[in-house]
């Protein structure tokens, strides 16, 4: 079954939700680095690894400081599938 790109924004919102410790409805669509106090880059090598973990797959080291918003991280997952 093909996964859409709304499931796949439920979960990395769901991710990064789960590492930040925060409510779901705290993280949009259009959330971006900074704009939750623990997405910091401590927190962004945290959800990196999340995702990883989530979605089976590794990302490069070139392309994490790239995947600063929901949005980006997305279009990565679905390049990825």
């Amino acid at each position: 079954m093909e996964t859409t790109d709304t499931q796949i924004t439920d979960k990395v919102r769901d991710v990064l939700a789960a590492t930040f410790n925060v409510d779901a409805s705290e993280v949009s669509p259009e959330l971006e680095f900074g704009d939750l106090p623990q997405w910091d880059s401590m927190g962004h090598m945290d959800v990196m690894m999340a995702l990883e973990e989530s979605f089976g797959f590794e990302i490069n080291a070139e392309t994490i400081s790239d995947l600063t918003s929901i949005a980006l991280i997305v279009e990565h997952v679905n390049r990825k599938k």
